[in-house]
């Protein structure tokens, strides 16, 4: 009998026990906004059903691909620092984890067959749409709306061929059911931009540039095709700098379009977090490097990635820091840069699948609206600040025409026109500002090895990302100020 109470206390006891235990655990955890079972509300998958809405009726079959690589794990490549004294072990280090230098792969081969395969991907894509076309006018006979005359028939294939032309013309759906009041209207108000294409004269003059010679200071590595392997955490030396900075693959391609020269002097425009403002350094030492940027967090990140990579004395000697509005460098310093970079904010599509608050949100309708306006104007100041007979390389994130080709027609449509400098308060004179587009196909055939560019851009260079190497997505498109 005692033994049994002794038992019966003892599993008392123990349930007590247990008891608190699920209640201490079982507490309920506050409910997290971000992970809320409310289903499209934020911004983020505003952001996705935003692309999916739009980015098929300009990419058609490529958007699954391209959806797939913008959801999946981005590939970085690792920017060596020259200014590091570890930098020669570190290269030898990475190439003995099979990293390959970037900028100096000479597998003529391999470049061959990529660009090989990118020529066929664009004909195969021509040869669906003429199916798409036949398949539409076999419904139409079929549904029984044949009996059409010569001159409809005329009238609806020229439609056809706008609607498949979407790279051209970004016009958002007629309507959008799924989605609130709010955001419809902001699909409604997206700038219904109509990319000319024979407004801006287009010259090939890299078409015999050799990419191959690259300047000896700046190494850019990353793995192979289908190698998804990460770098480790950058290292400091003894002087307390990294090794190498790690960043997406595409930014390396506007700092080759610009092709930067001894003694020039070099505006970066929109230049935090620092990335492209790196290569620029590494890619020419001898040079008078400008950076700006208008948000105080970013230009405090921009010093910091300096200061993380470069010693104080070079950075006196070579590097300003500006905070100030992009807009105003064109009345500031007109014709003063050799050399002009560009990288303006825009709708950001990788990162804004990833975060929670971003342009796409309820309470930035407006600023997304008015974000093509503002980047024509980043644009116009930074061709206004570069020398007649100088670069200007525009540059985004995003997939969007309307952000890429559209800004760059506009703006040299203005430029070129004697009203809008007049317009243009400050400017010295009323004389039109010319500008030509340099074609950057070369430097596309030369790179198909390590990433994929679309077929279809009338003005510069669009990287599409891909699973196999995901890097991008990223435009530029390289500007020269005639007159």
């Amino acid at each position: 009998m005692i033994y049994q109470k002794n038992f019966i206390y003892m599993l008392k006891n123990h349930y007590n026990r247990i008891n608190i235990s699920f209640v201490r655990y079982t507490k309920p955890f506050k409910k997290k906004w971000m992970f809320s079972s409310h289903h499209g509300s934020h911004s983020n998958e505003l952001a996705l059903q935003y692309f999916d809405f739009a980015y098929p009726l300009i990419f058609h079959r490529h958007w699954p691909s391209i959806r797939l690589a913008l959801l999946s794990l981005p590939k970085p490549v690792a920017l060596i620092n020259p200014h590091s004294l570890s930098n020669k072990t570190v290269k030898q280090k990475l190439i003995e984890e099979g990293a390959i230098d970037l900028l100096r792969f000479d597998n003529t081969k391999l470049r061959e067959d990529f660009s090989l395969i990118q020529e066929q991907i664009a004909k195969s894509d021509e040869e669906y749409g003429i199916k798409k076309l036949l398949e539409q006018k076999e419904n139409r006979r079929l549904l029984g709306t044949s009996d059409l005359t010569d001159n409809q028939e005329e009238t609806n294939e020229e439609e056809d061929d706008d609607e498949n032309d979407d790279i051209n013309t970004f016009n958002q759906p007629e309507s959008v059911k799924t989605l609130d009041d709010i955001y419809k209207q902001a699909l409604e108000q997206q700038v219904h931009s109509v990319i000319k294409g024979n407004v801006v004269p287009v010259v090939d003059d890299d078409k015999d540039r050799k990419f191959e010679k690259m300047p000896p200071s700046w190494h850019v590595y990353t793995f192979p095709r289908g190698n998804t392997s990460r770098f480790e955490p950058a290292k400091t030396d003894e002087l307390n700098l990294l090794d190498y900075y790690c960043m997406d693959g595409a930014c390396v391609l506007p700092i080759i379009a610009l092709d930067v020269q001894p003694f020039h002097s070099v505006l970066d425009v929109c230049s935090a977090p620092g990335g492209k403002a790196l290569n620029i350094f590494h890619s020419c030492p001898y040079i008078q490097l400008t950076c700006n940027d208008s948000d105080s967090l970013r230009w405090k990140r921009l010093v910091e990635v300096f200061t993380k990579t470069v010693s104080k004395d070079t950075l006196k000697k070579y590097v300003k820091f500006v905070k100030g509005d992009g807009c105003l460098f064109g009345q500031r310093e007109p014709a003063s840069f050799d050399r002009v970079l560009v990288d303006v904010p825009c709708t950001s599509d990788r990162h804004a699948l990833i975060t929670a608050f971003n342009i796409f949100s309820r309470k930035r309708v407006q600023e997304r609206v008015d974000l093509p306006d503002y980047q024509r104007k980043l644009l116009e100041s930074a061709i206004r600040a570069c020398k007649p007979g100088g670069i200007v390389v525009y540059s985004t994130c995003t997939l969007a025409p309307v952000q890429n080709e559209g800004v760059v027609e506009r703006a040299i449509e203005n430029l070129a026109s004697t009203t809008s400098n007049r317009k243009h308060r400050g400017h010295i004179d009323d004389y039109p500002i010319r500008c030509e587009i340099i074609s950057t196909k070369s430097l596309e055939k030369h790179y198909a090895y390590f990433f994929e560019f679309h077929a279809k851009t009338r003005y510069g260079s669009l990287v599409l990302p891909h699973i196999s190497n995901n890097f991008g997505p990223l435009y530029f498109c390289k500007i020269r100020r005639i007159s």
